[in-house]
């Protein structure tokens, strides 16, 4: 089959985009343009003596779709560079090349959230970091039921929106880029001055906390689809709906029917991972707060609970000794777990200018437990693991079965972490940026704070030993009784992060998971490197077995998700058809400036994984965060 193309009137400030109907119509084909798109309409030919001009045609169009926008594309700035670099536009292409057959289980749509700036930088592309990007959705709707006897081993179709945020829309009407990006925090009047006065335009139900004004909510980093409703997340805003449907139209903030209020607005955000529990449908997320308002040192974390039928039905404030990034969360069937970690905000220093973060190497993480629907301070137990390090994604939390009083807490953990780039240190040589070896200026930063995680994970004996940013599958037992760390042990000598478990056994104990290895050599050494995964694991933990699927020379890979194929059978907590079911890899080629959603299933011969089929994306799809799948009894009708 060749993939059929609708390319949709998106932000386009430099490159056009085209639009395409199946069969006889027409096509609306680009013109240069410097402005948002601009299109002429040329009639489609059809006949069989055009067929080389159709497929020429087609070529180039996916070659558009895939080049990243003028200004971006003579940046020296690493975040802009190679499969980094932003796509052009929105579109639709029908009719993918499936190759093998996908699973009679398998019908849904898989979606991917990421940064995609649809303007240059106000400051210029050089101040860009990859967190600013506005968030784009790709998404891939995977079917294996077909009329058409030539489509047996299944269909597929892939798509490209943006998340219309406010700031998205104020922007899209000027034109230009009115907020700055993390790169610069520390106010800069002309530009806070009118951002200030919009956000109080909207001061009922503002999209960001009090303290983000400068900087926009991009709903760039989570896709998590809970009671009906498809959120895109922001680490530092309120969650966006999106219209379940190909469009995935921007329906504005989720109030979550209604039962937020303004000061939620005001004073919350919610990270990219929010934990649904199997058994009860209940959501359970959090936000933080990066401010010490009472200048005592404290600051607190945001624990809710969004209930099956999509209303919040809990929320409550957990004090924090230090205002640390707490990127993810945990659950188990009857408790919250979170991460505080020693990467802690300053505002003395963005205030100066500087970074703000530092990874403080003197403290150690902390596991904070409380019961789902507890109460902040009174309710929540604070075990301290001993250990500076800290984890970005949590695998699965679980009551141990033979013990309530202690809680099994598998992590993705690291020695360290320069937060790609915002945190003091590590900058260890050349920061990607020409001679400015700090990532806001030499003197707020400082020059003799070099090779920082080298100082303390040589003597430290529970260190995973890789240096900065590169984790491994690390599992925390704490009695929250006694409130002490019962063991803490690492599950597996590969590095790996981006994890993931059957979802029917979040919160409950486990005996798979699947995370992804870091690519040897790809190791962060400069400020702004990112590591690159070309491997997936699958660890069989009952066994103490890690089953390995290379994706190929020129591959890379981000999140995953697992699809179980039979949800009455994972409930189960005693079964051994945990892992019947699916993995979806979507896997960048990175020479081709194309994409494959690799689907992965059980190798009965090994245990391990082995390639299902392969759905051919001929378009490039950037790097991005974080992924989920809809399955399609949500989709009848809809898509």
């Amino acid at each position: 089959a060749t993939p059929s193309l609708s390319v949709r009137r998106g932000i386009i400030p430099t490159t056009a985009s085209t639009s395409h109907r199946r069969g006889r119509g027409v096509s609306r084909i680009p013109r240069a343009s410097t402005s948002p798109a601009t299109f002429a309409d040329v009639d489609r030919a059809t006949d069989d003596d055009d067929d080389d001009d159709e497929s020429r045609r087609r070529e180039q169009i996916h070659r558009e779709l895939s080049a990243p926008p003028a200004w971006a594309a003579v940046s020296d700035n690493p975040p802009l560079r190679g499969n980094f670099a932003p796509v052009v536009g929105e579109c639709t292409l029908d009719d993918l090349v499936v190759d093998g057959v996908l699973p009679p289980g398998l019908d849904g749509v898989y979606l991917r959230n990421g940064p995609n700036p649809a303007h240059e930088p106000m400051l210029g592309a050089r101040r860009y970091h990859w967190f600013d990007g506005d968030g784009m959705v790709h998404w891939i709707r995977l079917n294996n039921s077909s009329d058409d006897d030539t489509c047996s081993n299944g269909t597929a179709s892939y798509g490209r929106r943006y998340v219309r945020t406010r700031g998205f829309a104020q922007e899209e009407k000027c034109g230009r880029a009115l907020y700055t990006g993390l790169r610069d925090i520390n106010p800069i009047w002309s530009v806070l001055v009118p951002r200030l006065i919009a956000k109080l335009a909207r001061w009922r139900d503002p999209d960001s906390p009090f303290w983000v004004i400068q900087s926009k909510n991009t709903a760039n980093n989570g896709v998590k689809y809970h009671a009906g409703r498809l959120l895109a997340t922001y680490e530092s805003g309120s969650a966006y709906e999106l219209e379940l449907g190909p469009d995935l139209k921007t329906l504005g903030l989720c109030d979550f029917r209604g039962t937020l209020t303004t000061k939620d607005y005001w004073l919350d955000n919610m990270t990219a991972h929010g934990k649904t529990d199997p058994n009860t449908g209940e959501m359970v997320y959090i936000g933080y707060n990066l401010i010490d308002v009472n200048g005592d040192g404290v600051t607190d974390v945001t624990v809710g609970v969004i209930g099956a039928d999509g209303e919040r039905i809990h929320r409550t404030t957990v004090p924090v000794a230090r205002p640390s990034m707490q990127h993810d969360v945990g659950i188990t069937a009857t408790r919250t777990v979170l991460l505080d970690a020693p990467l802690v905000f300053d505002l003395t220093r963005v205030m100066e200018g500087g970074l703000p973060f530092g990874f403080e190497g003197d403290q150690t993480a902390r596991i904070g437990v409380m019961p789902r629907f507890g109460e902040g301070a009174e309710d929540v137990v604070w075990i301290d693991t001993g250990e500076p390090c800290f984890c970005y994604h949590v695998v699965n939390c679980f009551d141990d079965p033979d013990a309530n009083n202690r809680v099994v807490v598998d992590v993705c953990k690291a020695d360290a972490t320069n937060a790609l780039g915002m945190a003091k240190g590590f900058e260890g040589g050349v920061s990607g940026y020409g001679d400015d070896v700090s990532f806001f200026n030499a003197d707020a930063v400082g020059t003799n704070d070099f090779g920082f995680a080298g100082e303390y994970t040589s003597n430290h004996p529970n260190a995973v030993g890789h240096g900065r940013d590169v984790a491994t599958l690390w599992r925390w037992v704490v009695d929250v009784d006694s409130k002490e760390l019962v063991s803490s042990e690492r599950m597996c000598a590969q590095p790996s992060d981006f994890p993931c478990v059957n979802p029917r056994k979040v919160g409950l104990p486990h005996h798979f998971c699947y995370t992804v290895a870091y690519k040897p050599g790809t190791e962060p050494v400069d400020r702004m490197d990112v590591p690159s995964f070309d491997r997936v694991l699958k660890h069989d933990l009952r066994r103490g077995r890690v089953h390995e699927f290379a994706l190929g020379e020129g591959r890379a890979c981000g999140d995953i998700v697992f699809v179980p194929n039979s949800l009455e059978k994972s409930q189960s907590e005693n079964n051994d058809d945990e892992d019947d079911g699916h993995l979806l890899v979507l896997t960048h080629v990175l020479a081709e400036d194309r994409a494959e959603l690799l689907v992965l299933g059980k190798d009965e011969r090994t245990g391990g994984l082995a390639r299902i089929a392969t759905v051919r994306v001929p378009v490039r799809v950037p790097f991005g965060f974080h992924n989920e799948y809809v399955p399609g009894s949500e989709l009848r009708g809809i898509w």
